[in-house]
This record gives structure tokens, sequence and C-alpha cells, in this order.
């Protein structure tokens, strides 16, 4: 997937109540600040103008949020009240989503189950940042959960690597980020919560493969193009494999 531009946004899923689109990764969904003019409202304006609802801030009401730096599916309502259908699913729980990541290091567990708490960060230098239960400035940690599972192991520009599949029961802010990082297994390119140090990657490798939202009526279910394969970034070199990415999708349905 190249970087996006105001004109290669990606749909995955139309409706006359939604859209699901593949956002690229380093795109901001909106943005207050006049010099970010790519955005994905931007993108969305520029390809379906006659769509764009005035009566909302930014034209289109996002369902939910993926971070700057993460790709994938990402689901945009059309209406009020399909806006209101898919925050009930959201409310309820009802809603099923997984994630593609390459991480550092070779993951020996082929499952794991994460559970540490995450708050807010309070240290100075670090407020845009999540942190777990238990480590100094940690604020208000709430109850988290991450389900990892290994779907192969290999190396990114030599380095050992684990392509794994990740579902958040819950939803706090970079969670999956946070979680692979205290496990010892950080996001391969996450700057952030590398404090800095893994910057050589072209993007942070963690993409939203998998959504589905029982919608009312209508039945969101998609899967946005797994961008983590060698013939896509020849610097990822898988080697081994231990599931199936289909067999991992199969079983969360």
């Amino acid at each position: 997937m190249e970087p996006g531009t105001i004109d290669n946004l990606s749909i995955l899923y139309q409706s006359s109540d939604f859209i699901v689109v593949n956002k690229h990764w380093d795109l901001r969904i909106d943005s207050k600040m006049w010099y970010e003019t790519l955005t994905l409202q931007s993108q969305l304006k520029h390809r379906f103008p006659e769509l764009a609802d005035p009566d909302t801030y930014y034209g289109f009401r996002f369902c939910h949020q993926l971070d700057f730096s993460t790709s994938g599916a990402l689901c945009v309502a059309l209406n009020k009240a399909a806006a209101g259908s898919a925050y009930k699913c959201f409310k309820e729980r009802l809603v099923t989503k997984a994630y593609l990541a390459l991480v550092r290091g070779h993951v020996r567990q082929a499952r794991m189950t994460i559970r540490y708490a995450i708050g807010k960060n309070t240290t100075e230098g670090m407020t845009h940042m999540m942190c777990i239960e238990g480590t100094e400035g940690c604020e208000n940690p709430k109850p988290c959960q991450s389900e990892l599972t290994v779907l192969e192991h290999g190396s990114y520009s030599g380095d050992p690597v684990t392509k794994v599949l990740l579902q958040p029961l819950t939803g706090r802010t970079h969670q999956l980020r946070v979680h692979c990082s205290a496990v010892g297994h950080p996001v391969v390119g996450d700057f952030t919560y590398s404090r800095g140090q893994d910057s050589s990657p072209y993007r942070m490798m963690l993409h939203a493969y998998y959504l589905r939202i029982p919608a009312g009526a209508e039945l969101i279910e998609v899967c946005a193009p797994d961008p983590f394969v060698s013939s896509m970034d020849g610097s990822w070199v898988p080697q081994s494999v231990t599931r199936r990415l289909e067999d991992a999708i199969q079983e969360l349905k």
C-alpha cells in the first residue's frame, strides 16, 4: 500500500449507510491544524463530496479511531441513524476487531493473553504516551485485555521478528502497542514506545485487518489486505508458519 495522497483512498465496503476504508499509515483521521491538509477526512471529501454532512464538524461520522501510524479498516457512518447503530454495537461490545502486526523478537508462546491495566503517563515529556499499571507516573490505570496469536516467525531487515494477530478485547488508547511493548515484543517501527529508538522502518507495522460490526439489519464484515507480505515489503522475510491467518480469523468468527 503506497503512502496516502488526496486521491488514492481505498474503499473496502460501501452501502447507503456506511463506508469502510483502508486507512493509510501516517495519516490522521481529521485535524484542527491548518497545515495538515491531507487527512482521511479530506480524502473522503475529495472522493465523496456529495456524502459530506454539513451538520458534523468533520463532514463525516467516524465510528471508531485508528492511530495516526496504524493502517487498515475504519468504518464511517453516512448518517445519524447509522452512527447511532454502530455506536450501540461498540458500546455493547458486539464489534470484532483483529489487527496484524510485526513485533520485535521471536514470540515463543503460540498464544498469549495480555492483561496489563493501562493508564495515562503523567511523566514529563511522556504525556502523549500510555503506560501499564505499576510504572512510574501511571495515572488511573483501567483493566485491559488483548489476545495474541503467533502466525509466522521471520526477520525484518535481518532482525528477528514475529508476525502476530492481535485482538483487543477492551478499547484503551494505544492498547495493542503498550501491551506488545510490555511483554517485550514492541511493534516494529513504533517510534513512540521504543522511546525513539525504532526509527528505521518506513512505517509502524500495525494494521487493522478484520472488522465485523453487526449494525442492525446490516452486517459489516471486511478484511483490509495484509500489507505484511514479502512481495510488498522485501525487508520482511518469513521463515516458519505457526498458524495460517485464514484459520485464525475463522476461529474468531
